[in-house]
């Protein structure tokens, strides 16, 4: 019983040491999580080449992304059709893309933690 009483102390003790002083200190998991995505078009040669001057808006539900409302995330590829998204906070994305010319494309994508995921979105 001595033994049991003198565990259930060292526990104690421990978690007490542990608690935060600032009792408005918000404790939360780093996010790890990254998406890298790449927008394409094909020429006249059937050859998919990079597309530019395309907007990226990441979204956590599809109604969401249907009524383009909400956005978590957004921005532009750079001239070699690439965004990347780092240290993402949830791990389920509706993606939604425009571009002037040739219009809006959706897509969707897992995101977990610690991880990199790719998306091509073809135009």
């Amino acid at each position: 019983m001595k033994i049991i009483f003198n565990f259930l102390i060292s526990i104690s003790s421990l978690f007490i040491s542990c608690k935060s002083e600032n009792k408005n200190e918000v404790i939360s998991s780093v996010h790890s999580a990254s998406l890298q995505i790449t927008v394409l078009h094909e020429n006249n040669n059937h050859l998919l080449k990079p597309l530019s001057a395309v907007t990226v808006f990441l979204f956590l539900t599809e109604d969401d992304r249907t009524q383009n409302q909400n956005v978590k995330f957004t921005g532009t590829v750079n001239d070699s059709g690439k965004i990347s998204f780092n240290k993402l906070p949830d791990e389920y994305y509706f993606i939604m893309t425009s571009h002037a010319v040739y219009g809006i494309k959706k897509s969707e994508t897992a995101t977990p933690n610690n991880s990199v995921s790719y998306e091509e979105i073809d135009y």
